[in-house]
């Protein structure tokens, strides 16, 4: 299982368009490393982390699905 860089930076983005999944419109809604945001993610109502991404320095973009299993693991710090 590899190792989660929880220090990576990355960048937390909302989609703001009117839910097209052929436009994308994001706007950025912080910036750090990746345990910082994934743990902002995961305390947001469900209906705000619907429309979110992270992404990863390196180009990995992180889904909500994602982000949430992420902050599942244990060694979140």
């Amino acid at each position: 299982m590899p190792t989660t860089d929880w220090n990576a930076p990355a960048t937390l983005h909302a989609r703001d368009d009117g839910g097209s999944e052929m436009h994308y419109n994001f706007a950025v809604l912080g910036t750090g490393a990746l345990s910082d945001l994934v743990r902002q993610v995961a305390a947001m109502p469900a209906e705000e982390r619907a429309r979110v991404v992270i992404d990863v320095a390196g180009g990995k973009s992180l889904n909500v699905s994602e982000i949430l299993a992420l902050a599942a693991q244990e060694d979140l710090p």
